[in-house]
């Protein structure tokens, strides 16, 4: 009955609402935020594996202040500091102690400017989807839905400095913006749409020549092709050649479930539909909620993933931040090997490489 609930506690917050004007909270400008640990399978205390993904630590983030949940997107910085955005436009900054279980310097506190909001009770128009840093400037971007546009601030994220509303972004659905955004080695952005088709297959992505928050820039459109089933919610750089895509799926009666995956970016090329590798899966009974948040960082062993959950400001779901080391890929099967070869050896793409231990 409460995995039911839960189920129908998020139909309702994926799908478009009207809102109705209720009586305010009390409000709460705690800065406290509270950290739990949590298994990555609480049947199974000993697994820490799922496909190429080693479990290393998760935790629950919770705050009296009632503007924490709807974690979209995030930003990880070095020695464990994370910034991490909401669908409401609030930032939710901490770094994250793992041997103590302390949200250190925590700050709770709203962008300081966004998109024109018709009224007080327009939250939806701060629909904040995307996220963006540079390490060398201290720059940082962020990707809206509803009034579809692409803002850049300061280091210090005091003051806005560019904001772009693309043409080509402008016919996207309401709920369906800037789900995701990558910003290339060399300076170019990459804005995906969630649910926006793409007339030669997949869903709608743009490659813009330059700072995509700057209205000069110019956009050429692509598709992107998610697992079949499941819609894009983040992407991350892994390296200078790939990217780590996050998918997410709900169905009332399978509940919810994610797929990460892997891309070459040669693949975000114009008018070609990318697709990608998926790696690992998070289902039942894997600790998962609306994973909605993607982040790499590296260590000298190799790549960090860590994913974070939308709890779409309810209490029946959970604001979720999961860290993994990204696993080698497994050995490529010799030359000649069968189909049926090739899958006992574990090198064939898709849905093989979701075995775990």
């Amino acid at each position: 009955m409460t995995r039911f609930l839960a189920c129908l506690s998020l139909f309702f917050f994926l799908v478009p609402v009207t809102y109705v004007r209720g009586p305010a909270p009390v409000p709460n400008e705690s800065q406290y935020i509270a950290i739990e640990p949590v298994a990555l399978d609480a049947g199974n205390p000993d697994r820490t594996r799922v496909g190429r993904l080693a479990f290393l630590g998760g935790w629950k983030i919770t705050s009296d202040n009632g503007e924490v949940g709807g974690i979209s997107s995030m930003v990880a910085l070095p020695d464990n500091r994370f910034l991490m955005l909401s669908d409401n436009g609030t930032l939710v900054g901490f770094t994250l102690d793992e041997a103590r279980l302390r949200a250190i310097r925590p700050f709770i506190a709203p962008l300081p400017d966004g998109p024109p909001k018709p009224n007080e009770f327009a939250r939806q128009n701060w629909d904040a989807e995307s996220f963006l840093h540079d390490p060398g400037t201290g720059q940082f971007w962020v990707g809206y839905e509803h009034q579809h546009s692409i803002w850049r601030y300061g280091s210090s994220l005091s003051r806005k400095e560019a904001a772009n509303y693309p043409a080509e972004m402008q016919d996207w659905p309401e709920n369906g913006g800037a789900e995701a955004m990558l910003r290339l080695p060399d300076g170019r952005f990459l804005v995906f749409s969630e649910s926006a088709e793409y007339a030669a297959g997949g869903y709608q992505a743009l490659l813009f020549d330059a700072d995509a928050s700057e209205p000069a820039s110019k956009a050429a459109a692509f598709g992107y092709r998610p697992p079949e089933g499941y819609n894009l919610t983040d992407a991350a750089l892994l390296d200078d050649r790939s990217a780590l895509m996050l998918h997410r799926r709900f169905t009332p009666f399978e509940g919810v479930s994610a797929i990460l995956s892997i891309v070459q970016i040669a693949e975000f090329r114009p008018g070609n539909v990318a697709t990608s590798i998926p790696i690992a899966m998070l289902k039942s009974p894997i600790k998962v909620d609306n994973m909605e948040a993607l982040a790499v960082t590296r260590d000298a062993q190799g790549a960090l993933v860590w994913i974070a959950s939308d709890d779409n400001f309810s209490t029946l779901q959970e604001t979720l931040l999961l860290k993994f080391r990204l696993l080698p890929n497994k050995e490529a099967p010799k030359q000649g090997t069968t189909k049926g070869e090739k899958q006992k050896a574990g090198a064939s793409p898709g849905f093989s490489t979701f075995e775990s231990d």
